[in-house]
């Protein structure tokens, strides 16, 4: 599959995308003063491109679910990959990544009470490799969106919305 840039009118189309994940084609396409079927296509080629794909998103305090944060985990480098997959196969994971710093795993956690959230913990450090584990609880989501940067350089960059971010100096 050969790589896919988004132009101007894809990064409107996902920008009306993240405002109402269930616009239809044609409404989005009468925003655009495009077709249904032009919005389609696009459509079809950003999900086939793995740009984009479609899911439901639930905010995670109006489930039973009442702790929820994040977690931060001190693994020993060569227990990071199994590690990694430990915990982003756990039930209670919605998301996991390997970072940079001492603690080199982030994984956002949720659980019934804190009873099981002390459970998961024990069950994380129980991992090979866990030297350390820090739970930060958040008490709600009050938005959720991801923003992507694209038109790289060297010294700045632009986010979907258009807004440019420089690069730190120095």
């Amino acid at each position: 599959m050969t790589s896919y840039v988004p132009d101007a009118i894809d990064r409107q189309i996902i920008d009306l995308l993240h405002d109402d994940g269930r616009a239809s084609n044609r409404a989005i396409g009468r925003q655009l003063d495009l077709s249904e079927a032009a919005i389609r296509k696009r459509l079809k080629r950003l999900t086939d491109h793995g740009l984009i794909t479609y899911g439901l998103l639930i905010d995670v305090s109006a489930t039973n679910m009442q702790v929820f944060g994040w977690m931060y985990v001190e693994v020993h480098p060569a227990h990071l990959g199994t590690a990694y997959k430990a915990i982003a196969g756990m039930d209670r994971c919605s998301g996991c990544a390997m970072k940079t710093g001492a603690y080199n795993l982030i994984a956002h956690m949720y659980a019934k009470d804190q009873r099981a959230m002390t459970a998961t913990i024990e069950d994380i450090y129980r991992i090979a490799g866990v030297a350390r584990v820090t739970f930060r609880q958040v008490n709600k989501y009050p938005a959720h969106r991801h923003e992507f940067i694209v038109d790289t350089s060297e010294h700045e960059f632009r986010s979907w919305h258009g807004n440019v971010v420089h690069a730190d100096q120095g």
